[in-house]
């Protein structure tokens, strides 16, 4: 192990007696779960309002940038506010990450063109990249694995919470006040996590340190840039420039170099913002793998689903998004269940295991899944996929906390929460590049490449409704082709589900202590 610069780092969580009060500790727990909310939910907000911000801050050109600076400064900053709660205060550096977080909402709705909304969007992110790293890190010291798989069954919760009500809530804000409101609304309830926090969360005194803390700027600086870059390479290849072009080459290229100069850099620093010892737990890595297969296999429902819904069904953008209501039930309802099981019997090795086959089951069923299926089976066919994200969410976060020690809790979520996020933007990229190109070959093969292009542009510009207009066989056409689609990346979730598998099968059970007693029913 390298060298550290704190005496008694052995950061024990205490049980929920030494936590202080039950109040307190729940009060504590609905702080930090409020700020990940917060961060979870804005992009969803903020997207249902972007056709008014556009209308109101004439920035059409701009409008991809007000989602994604907010995206890359979260992916940027997530390992950083990690590694910063292992040398400092957890609690304080929580705090300051919502500080950060509601300043730049508040710079967000005081915005006057869309150059200062994209850079308070960014600086609004550099927040958020600390809400979920920075809550996971203060729950897994302040509780026993047990006890914060409990907490941890909330997430799912949050995620199905801020997917589905986020759109809604940011349309219903921008139609009753204004688009400004949509980032001001933050203010109050960021208000309630901090002194929720600050009432509620007690740590552990934090140990005096040996010597002066050195901060590994560079290494910050390396993360940084490589995976600006690599999210950059999700975000555009495939939408706003070619996969082979100059600019996602030298971008890929670029985010390579910087992670391979930070491989390098890391092991001749006394603190690495990453640090490599981290990796050398199988269980650790095994648990960064899941994280990455189920980011990207996320994509899958929530992305492919709804357009397989409204273009090859023609059920309406709403309806489109409700078919993801029972996949969300079943991943809450697995999340809590398997909370239980751990609770019940200290042991988890089993749940990603089943997770995986899960996740793997849901993706192949959704190979049967043909232009007339009906809506409701189509519903029922993604709950598999559900059961496996309620497994894997909650149980990659305690694979990896069993597996490191407490003075790298905080590194440790934020290389997890990082996992998680370039598996969603490369599952983006990829699954989508699958998607486009099984579609428009498809098309091709039916109704002729000028008809196909055609009938792609109206689908992209999401002008569907125009296709009642055109000869049913080509509306035929686009409904297979879409159907298509869906289904070869449907078999790319499948070969993801199945490393999952692999991987789950591979990890290694790790004592959680004693059986929590059940409990009292209220």
């Amino acid at each position: 192990m390298s060298d550290t610069t704190t005496e008694g780092e052995a950061e024990a969580g205490p049980t929920l007696s030494a936590a202080g009060s039950d109040r307190h500790l729940k009060l504590g727990i609905g702080g930090l779960l409020l700020g990940m909310f917060l961060g979870m939910m804005d992009n969803f907000v903020v997207s249902t309002a972007l056709p008014k911000i556009v209308a109101d801050l004439d920035g059409l050109t701009s409008l991809a940038w007000v989602i994604t600076a907010y995206s890359l400064a979260i992916a940027a900053s997530t390992q950083i506010w990690g590694k910063l709660s292992d040398l400092y205060d957890r609690k304080v550096i929580y705090l300051l990450s919502v500080v950060l977080f509601l300043a730049g909402s508040m710079l967000c709705g005081l915005a006057q063109d869309m150059t200062q909304l994209i850079v308070f969007r960014a600086l609004q992110g550099c927040g958020a990249g600390g809400l979920v790293v920075g809550a996971l890190s203060i729950t897994s010291v302040m509780l026993t694995p047990q006890e914060s798989a409990k907490a941890g069954s909330w997430t799912g919760l949050l995620m199905g919470a801020s997917l589905v009500g986020g759109p809604l809530i940011g349309g219903l804000v921008t139609d009753a006040w204004s688009w400004h409101w949509i980032f001001y609304i933050n203010v109050p309830f960021g208000g309630l996590c901090v002194l929720a926090t600050l009432v509620g969360v007690r740590l552990p005194a934090a140990p005096k340190p040996k010597k002066k803390v050195r901060i590994d700027y560079l290494g910050m600086l390396l993360l940084t840039a490589g995976v600006v870059c690599l999210t950059l390479v999700t975000t555009w290849a495939g939408n706003s420039y070619a996969w082979g072009s100059w600019r996602i080459i030298g971008l890929a290229a670029a985010g390579v170099l910087a992670l391979a100069a930070l491989m390098w850099v890391q092991q001749r620093v006394a603190e690495p913002v990453l640090p490599l010892r981290l990796f050398r737990h199988r269980n650790f890595t095994l648990a960064q793998i899941l994280g990455f297969v189920f980011g990207a296999a996320m994509v899958v429902p929530v992305t492919f689903l709804p357009l397989y819904a409204h273009n090859a069904k023609g059920v309406s953008s709403i309806g489109s998004g409700l078919l993801l209501l029972p996949m969300m039930a079943g991943m809450v309802s697995m999340m809590r269940r398997g909370s239980a099981w751990i609770r019940r019997t200290g042991r988890f090795r089993i749940l990603p295991i089943i997770g995986s086959a899960a996740l793997t089951v849901g993706m192949a069923l959704l190979l049967l899944l043909r232009p007339g299926t009906h809506t409701l089976l189509s519903a029922l066919y993604v709950v598999p996929i559900g059961v496996g994200l309620g497994c894997l969410i909650q149980n990659t976060v305690l694979i990896s906390r069993t597996a490191v020690e407490p003075r790298d809790m905080g590194a440790a979520m934020g290389v997890g929460s990082l996992t998680r996020t370039l598996g969603t933007g490369m599952g983006v990229a990829l699954f989508g590049a699958l998607y486009a190109g099984r579609l428009s070959g498809s098309l091709t093969g039916r109704i002729g490449a000028q008809d196909a292009s055609s009938l792609v542009a109206s689908g992209s510009d999401d002008q569907v409704e125009s296709l009642g207009r055109i000869p049913a066989r080509a509306q035929e056409a686009w409904a297979s082709a879409v159907t298509d689609g869906l289904h070869v990346v449907a078999l790319a979730g499948v070969v993801a589900g199945i490393i999952a598998v692999v991987s789950a099968v591979l990890v290694r059970e790790m004592p959680l202590g004693p059986p929590l007693a059940p409990p009292r029913s209220s």
